[in-house]
């Protein structure tokens, strides 16, 4: 198990808040800092967040755009 406050990196914690509040539809805001996650759905966020920055490095390198 992991708490939200738990996660020193600020920049990684808040990507996780962002990931967690789009899956469970609500602002980052509205997830406390005692949140815990289960060591699966820590790994399922981190997944997803590395998933979202490498399409995003795929359309910075885009050279159509």
């Amino acid at each position: 198990m992991i708490r939200i406050r738990h996660i020193l990196d600020l920049e990684l914690k808040e990507k996780v808040l962002e990931a967690l509040a789009a899956r469970r539809g609500c602002s980052p805001g509205m997830i406390p800092e005692w949140f815990e996650l289960d060591d699966a759905d820590y790994v399922d966020l981190l997944n997803d967040i590395r998933e979202k920055e490498e399409a995003l490095d795929v359309e910075r390198r885009d050279s159509r755009m």
